[in-house]
This record gives structure tokens, sequence and C-alpha cells, in this order.
């Protein structure tokens, strides 16, 4: 077996780290995936020492080869697409990327507005993400999606961001239990066969379960 050549570290569930995961299976890079207790990170006393990590954040990358460790989601899976020719050919390709991601990462700032909310907040935000926000940045990428050919957001070759779409449209699915892809079926198509490649869907049946 081969030595890992990196460490990702994030919780025990799927969220902003998945991609990640995602995409190093896909380029079948051995790594280290630390999941640390989610529950025992939110406790002011835990047993968890928030200081050793870089912005007390996860997740965190770090290349065992040279030492080099890395914050923020996007930024390492920028980081590792660049390694494995994952950020588009040309410099049009890798800005489209960043476009679409910051789209995902819009909506996903959005959703993130019903945690800890009471259920007559939740659920008005909830009716505004799914009639306002869903079709607004997910209507174009449904039509960019179909005018590309339908299996790669971007270029003609997988890129990072096509592993963060197709988790983070699960994902809100998985949140908001509703079919967010209901209305854009290239964009579920296309999902399902991201999760289809070999690698990925190896690893997803092997993964750890989460409710997210």
């Amino acid at each position: 077996m081969s030595t890992p050549k990196y460490k990702l570290i994030y919780f025990d569930y799927m969220w902003l780290g998945e991609p990640i995961r995602y995409l190093l299976h896909y380029v079948k890079e051995d790594f280290e995936d630390v999941r640390l207790d989610s529950v025992e990170w939110d406790k002011p006393d835990g047993k968890i020492d928030k200081n050793i990590y870089t912005y007390q954040k996860l997740p965190i990358l770090e290349n065992l080869e040279n030492g080099f460790k890395l914050g923020q989601s996007y930024a390492i899976a920028r980081y590792l697409a660049r390694k494995y020719n994952l950020a588009g050919k040309t410099e049009e390709e890798a800005a489209k990327c960043d476009e679409y991601a910051d789209v995902v990462k819009d909506v996903l700032k959005r959703m993130e507005q019903m945690w800890d909310k009471d259920e007559k907040t939740k659920a008005e935000l909830l009716k505004f993400w799914l009639e306002e926000t869903v079709p607004r940045y997910f209507s174009v990428i449904e039509s960019d999606l179909k005018k590309n050919g339908g299996k790669y957001l971007v270029g003609n070759d997988f890129t990072w961001v096509d592993f963060v779409l197709s988790h983070t449209a699960q994902l809100f699915t998985m949140y908001t239990e509703t079919d967010v892809l209901a209305n854009y079926p290239v964009i579920k198509e296309y999902q399902h066969q991201i999760f289809e490649i070999p690698q990925i869907k190896a690893y997803i049946a092997k993964r750890p379960l989460s409710p997210y």
C-alpha cells in the first residue's frame, strides 16, 4: 500500500469536505481521511484543541511530503485541481469554474440562513429559497450545462466544480428534504453521471453514514 501524500482533516460528515474527497478519489490519490467528532468540536470545553487548526476552522489539507498546509474548502479544491489538471484547460475555463463555484456558495449561504431558526421563520426562508434563490441560479446552470452537452459543466472534461455542484445539489436535497433538482433534469442526469464515475461510486458505497 502506498504512503498517503495528503491528510484531509474535516468533520465526521460530508458538507464542505466531500467535494475534496471526491476529487482525491477521482484522481486515485491515497490520502488520510481524518474525520473529527463535530459534537466534541462544538463543546466549549471539548477535547479538541481548535487552536492547532488554521483560523480554528476546517477543512485543512496537509501535504505530507513537504508539510504545506492549506485551509478553506474552495482554496483546497483549487489547489488540488491545478495539480491534477482539473481546473480547466484555459484561463477562461478556470474562471468559469470559479464562477460556478461561487454560485453554489451563494445558494448554500442562503440555505444556511435557515439554521437555528424557529419553525415559522424557517418555513418562510425555505419557501423563498426554493421559489426564488434556487431558480435564480439553477436555471442558468441548467441552461449552460445543456448548451455544453450535459456531461461537463466547463469545457470538455471534468473539473473540480463538477464535484462541488453534484455534491452540493445533493446536500440541498438532503437538508431541505425537497427534491431541489426536480425542475432541472439536465443537472439531475449530470449529477447521476458524476456519482456513477467508478472511483466516486466505490467511495460513496463505503463512506461513513452521515445525515448531511
